[in-house]
């Protein structure tokens, strides 16, 4: 049975034998005797207890919950002896587990160097702990950033899962060095120097295995860094200045149902999301953070700047990732209203037996004539209350009927089958018959607060085997159509055209 008592050592308690405590509080005193005309002793005290601690905690589980005399024993001839700084102190009186553990190093350990990094220290940690130089870490971010955006995933990753070496001990292991009086003076020392002379940070000069010095490889890299550098920085300009564009001006082009749309991004994210004004601003955010991180890393890299403000920093990824959370739960929810899809199909029979009949399409209640050069490419129009979205795609068959018929069909998505039938009956698409005339609308719609669940109207026209269809006006870039039994040029349908019906398929007759 052992007397123990308990003490506060670096903000921790411990439970200690009487004995081991003594040997310790003789151990401490020693170093601040040894050490108490040098600049800054509270401080490099302060760090050695702290290690001290480490040490200890290392010591104890749940089956051992007292630091015993051969602990204070070890941990001190790991930490060093600190009389060996001591001109008058005679070596044959020193206790033996100082020279017991003399030459044991420290295995190095990855720390984010917060000292060194331009941002978070991942890339000086990393250059640390491979013995390589931080230029050639960046460099590789810059050509993953380049490769697809995983170098700004990968970076953040790294800053949230590596410590930093915040504590003397922390920056002596990521350094490969024993975290023991000797260093730890060392360091000290250096911290000093910097002070007085503005060198770099104490833990790049406080040894001479850790100075680099100029070398072909080291410029070149350094060169390749500039070069990104101007690369990022104005990349991100011309980011910005390309969003800013996106997001306001209306000569966008977007694909929507396999077709090319010309709008600005607001109008298209509030065709798509219910959510307008939330999924505006978190597009915004996904999308102009990143051009951000660009300029701010390429300013760092192209004129060998810090960021002023880490915190910033911080903010911009911890908003970066709440907008990537909130747009998925967004996108999700959009998504699930494409789970069900409905397709109905009207069929209807020409009122009267014709030999031909003449087909009249309109756009915006305009009559397409020959005269007309239309390019058929404003699919995307929004007003209040309506969403005309694409052109019908027109389909000429045979039909071994004999009276003109043609099939209208719907489709569209919902959430479920329920909504995806409400929102295809709710297409807007109505074919108006005047004798042996079909007058058609180009272009089909749905109410603006259906929004677009993959709407889609395909118009197909039977013909009588031995009659005729007459297909009025220039529909040379119309998405048409027409059964034959060979493929023939667009040109045929420059102008009104005739087409019969034949058992072979749909014959070109001439211009009308």
């Amino acid at each position: 049975m052992k007397k123990t008592t308990t003490i506060n050592l670096a903000g921790m308690v411990y439970h200690i034998e009487e004995d081991g405590y003594q040997v310790l509080k003789k151990y401490i005193s020693d170093i601040k005797r040894v050490f108490s005309t040098q600049e800054g002793v509270e401080e490099m005290v302060s760090d050695i207890e702290v290690r001290i601690a480490e040490l200890f905690q290392e010591r104890l589980n749940k089956s051992k919950e007292v630091i015993t005399s051969t602990d204070v024993e070890e941990v001190m001839a790991i930490m060093g002896s600190p009389n060996q700084f001591d001109e008058d102190y005679d070596e044959n009186n020193e206790e033996h587990f100082y020279q017991e553990y003399s030459s044991q190093e420290s295995s190095k350990r990855l720390y984010r160097d917060e000292d060194e990094g331009m941002i978070g220290g991942v890339s000086a940690g990393l250059a640390h702990y491979f013995g390589i130089d931080p230029v050639l870490i960046r460099v590789l971010w810059i050509i993953l950033v380049l490769a697809g955006g995983s170098g700004v995933l990968i970076y953040i990753i790294g800053w949230i899962a590596i410590p930093g070496a915040t504590t003397t001990a922390q920056k002596l292991q990521m350094r490969g060095q024993s975290a023991n009086i000797d260093n730890i003076r060392a360091f000290a020392d250096s911290v000093k120097n910097e002070a007085k002379t503005g060198f770099k940070r104490a833990s790049n000069s406080m040894k001479n295995t850790f100075k680099k010095k100029d070398n072909a490889f080291t410029n070149g890299a350094k060169i390749i860094g500039k070069i990104f550098g101007f690369v990022l920085f104005v990349g991100g300009i011309l980011g910005l200045i390309f969003l800013g564009l996106f997001f306001w001006a209306d000569f966008n082009f977007i694909f929507i149902n396999d077709e090319m749309f010309a709008a600005d991004a607001r109008t298209v994210i509030d065709l798509f999301f219910d959510e307008t004004l939330w999924a505006t601003w978190l597009i915004g955010i996904v999308s102009i953070i990143p051009m951000i991180f660009l300029i701010v890393a390429g300013g760092m890299l192209l004129f060998n700047q810090r960021p002023k403000s880490k915190a910033f920093i911080l903010t911009l990824l911890i908003l970066w990732f709440a907008s990537i959370v909130g747009l998925a739960f967004l996108g999700v929810r959009t998504g699930m209203d494409f789970k069900e899809n409905y397709k109905s199909i009207e069929n209807t029979k020409l009122n009267g037996d014709y030999s031909e009949v003449q087909v009249n399409l309109f756009e915006d209640d305009l009559l397409i004539t020959n005269t007309m050069d239309y390019g058929f490419d404003n699919f995307l129009t929004i007003s209040n209350d309506e969403v005309q979205l694409g052109y019908a795609k027109i389909e000429i068959r045979t039909t071994t009927d004999s009276i003109f018929h043609y099939s209208v069909e719907k489709k569209s998505h919902g959430g479920t089958l329920k909504l995806a039938k409400e929102k295809s009956e709710e297409i807007l698409f109505d074919i108006e018959q005047g004798g042996n005339t079909l007058n058609i609308p180009a272009r089909y719609g749905f109410p603006k607060e259906n929004k677009f669940r993959g709407q889609k109207v395909n118009l197909k026209i039977y013909v009588p085997l031995g009659k005729e269809i007459i297909l009025n006006g220039n529909l040379e870039d119309y998405p048409l159509k027409i059964q034959t039994k060979t493929r023939f040029s667009d040109d045929l349908l420059k102008q009104s055209s005739i087409w019969k019906a034949t058992e072979l398929g749909m014959e070109y007759k001439g211009f009308l």
